[in-house]
């Protein structure tokens, strides 16, 4: 169940990273304001990172 996460968790983040000017614009829409693509590469990147705490986690045990 843990490597559903961490494909998930990638596959979030690989999506976040190459629609960010998209995924940018629909986030100003919703949450008011503007929004750089930089965020959305920031978030992109955060998923990615999750990914592999989610999978280290797994790895030494922390999850079971």
């Amino acid at each position: 169940m843990v490597w559903v996460a961490v494909i998930l968790f990638t596959a979030v983040g690989i999506i976040f990273i190459a629609r960010r000017t998209d995924l940018a614009r629909a986030q100003s829409l919703v949450a008011g304001g503007r929004l750089g693509a930089g965020c959305a590469i920031a978030e992109g990147i955060l998923f990615l990172l999750m990914a592999l705490a989610a999978a280290l986690m797994h790895r030494y045990g922390w999850f079971d």
